[in-house]
């Protein structure tokens, strides 16, 4: 009996020998640390960026003719993102959305020191909600710019910073720093009527609020990979928590050097204006799909050499489905001058008075065309 009771208290101590053997061996516990970095990098980040992160003050100015006088009143406020020197050496380059400077006359820039800087708009682009603003008196000492990222590099779940504003008048909470992740990457039709053309947008859990428009959405690096735009609500009533929104910055790049160099964004055209037609996935008999359908085509443009006709229906365009008139300018968005597109329209039959055939079948067409940037 005795002897039985030692093999067993044997086999049993060595059972557990084994166990911790294991355990020591396994992958240790992971704490919340990682979800942001082992090393954590955000205050280092925030040390470095927080300074270059600015609040823009948009004011209108009003005059009054039964006295005579003129005067600026403060219009807006949002955040912006000092990102580049000036060539010249004299001020930089501070980025921002169109909605926070769309409405104002005159610029005022707030550094977190204090320091107040007038600015001017470079020019703009209200397709995708930049804009671009140029100062020239120097920034505070010590404050650098932000570089610029990768944002079609991100990967859902990595760490995401923001920092911005919040607030405005009197009741700003200057550099204030969030963080969380990034939760989702191409978001479509989010949109508070601040994009004009289609922007697949970055969603993340760091929130943002009101004055937080126009700064700055950072990576582990500390680079600029967004620009944060809105958060999910209804009006000014949120109902949701953990909803927020940001512009790739890769998607803005090109527009940002445009905007620089020419103070506009110019893009190739078609030269055609189309709506939105709603209709089956697949082509019916009586019934053309879904796509975008040409409301009118501009004389000797790319659209007009092609055979492009009025009621056409766009429904492929680089091998890419069309069912909107926002899915068509996606695609040509995404193309440059000279490029060349290739489309798939379905045409209603036509008479010898080129009217519409009632109750008839459609052609199937395919079109190749070269894009111009057109005045």
């Amino acid at each position: 009996m005795n002897r039985n009771i030692g093999t067993g208290l044997r086999a049993a101590l060595l059972a557990l020998a084994l166990l911790l053997v294991a355990a020591a061996l396994a992958e240790p516990a992971p704490t919340y640390d990682i979800v942001y970095s082992v090393n954590n990098p955000i205050p280092a980040i925030a040390a470095r960026v927080r300074p270059a992160v600015v609040q823009i003050t948009s004011s209108v100015e009003i005059w009054d003719p039964a006295t005579r006088k003129a005067s600026v009143e403060p219009e807006g406020y949002g955040s912006a993102t000092y990102f580049r020197e000036a060539d010249d050496g004299k001020g930089g380059y501070v980025l921002t959305n169109y909605h926070v400077v769309q409405d104002g006359d005159v610029f005022e820039l707030l550094w977190l020191d204090g320091t107040k800087t007038p600015a001017e708009v470079v020019g703009y682009d209200d397709g995708s909600d930049i804009a671009v603003l140029r100062f020239t008196d120097p920034a505070p000492e010590g404050t650098e710019p932000v570089p610029l990222g990768d944002s079609d590099a991100l990967s859902i779940g990595e760490l995401a910073i923001i920092v911005g504003n919040p607030g405005s008048g009197e009741q700003v909470l200057f550099g204030t720093v969030t963080a969380g992740i990034i939760s989702g990457l191409q978001r479509e039709d989010i949109n508070a009527n601040n994009f004009s053309h289609k922007v697949s947008v970055i969603q993340t859990d760091a929130p943002i609020n009101n004055g937080n428009s126009g700064g700055a959405l950072l990576n582990a690096e500390g680079e600029l990979v967004g620009i944060p735009t809105l958060k999910m609500g209804v009006g000014y009533t949120t109902v949701y928590e953990g909803l927020s929104f940001c512009i790739p910055i890769s998607f803005v790049k090109g527009y940002i050097e445009q905007i620089i160099d020419n103070g506009s964004v110019v893009r190739p055209r078609m030269g055609v204006t189309v709506v939105t037609i709603d209709g089956p996935d697949e082509a019916m008999r009586r019934y053309p799909p879904a796509g975008a359908q040409v409301y009118s085509v501009e004389p000797n443009t790319p659209a007009d050499r092609a055979g492009l006709k009025e009621k056409d229906i766009i429904t492929e365009a680089n091998g890419d489905r069309v069912k909107s008139s926002q899915d068509l300018v996606s695609v040509i968005d995404q193309c440059a001058e000279g490029d060349g597109v290739k489309l798939k329209v379905y045409r209603y039959k036509f008479d010898a008075d080129d009217n519409v055939v009632a109750g008839s079948s459609f052609e199937e067409l395919e079109m190749d065309l070269e894009l111009e940037i057109l005045d």
